[in-house]
């Protein structure tokens, strides 16, 4: 890792712990390590997962048609088993693109479609995962903690390795897709399937 990226990659890790410790109200257990430090088993796994989410409604863009209508709250939505318990709740109280973040369970395509990030727990019918990969879903953001979704055409894996979380993404998915990652986002994936960064228009910015 270049020292430009391991700046990068330390000063989101603050951001995620930032979240954790309370940005998002997040639950921690234990004492926090210092960002880009080896202590990240300290932190709840799931509560740093929150974190990410949220703070992917930072590094993300979505168009305003995804939403569906002006009054439409931001929707973070957990699908198939639901592994973060309470850790997702005070994100009630946050904004995400100027609107109330909504935490929702959908059970079928057409809830899954109103969502904008979809965090896939373990249990979800085959065809939802396959919807959240194959363009169906566009405006989705969809993210799993398995590293074949984000192999198989998923934009997003958060993988827990021993004692860190890392981030995996499809580099071809983001670029297919409305949404616009941030470039300092794409760059401290520690996994990139697929070709080239994408650049310009669409993809990343």
């Amino acid at each position: 890792m270049t020292p430009r990226r391991r700046h990068r990659s330390a000063a989101l890790a603050g951001m995620v712990l930032a979240a954790v410790l309370g940005t998002a109200g997040l639950a921690v257990a234990g004492p926090v390590p210092e960002a880009g430090g080896d202590g990240a088993a300290a932190v709840d796994e799931y509560a740093l997962k929150a974190a990410f989410l949220f703070n992917f409604t930072r590094f993300v863009e979505w168009p305003p048609g995804s939403f569906g209508a002006p009054d439409a709250p931001f929707r973070v939505c957990v699908l198939g088993t639901d592994p973060f318990g309470e850790r997702l709740d005070p994100l009630r109280e946050r904004q995400a693109a100027g609107r109330p973040i909504a935490i929702e369970r959908p059970a079928d395509l057409a809830a899954l479609s109103r969502c904008q990030i979809a965090y896939l727990g373990d249990g979800v019918p085959a065809d939802l995962v396959a919807a959240t990969r194959d363009g169906r879903l566009p405006g989705v953001l969809g993210v799993s903690s398995d590293p074949a979704f984000a192999r198989e055409g998923g934009m997003v894996a958060l993988v827990t390795q021993g004692d860190r979380v890392r981030l995996h993404v499809n580099l071809d998915a983001i670029r297919a897709s409305p949404l616009r990652f941030s470039a300092n986002l794409l760059e401290i994936a520690q996994v990139r399937h697929g070709t080239s960064a994408p650049s310009g228009s669409g993809g990343s910015r």
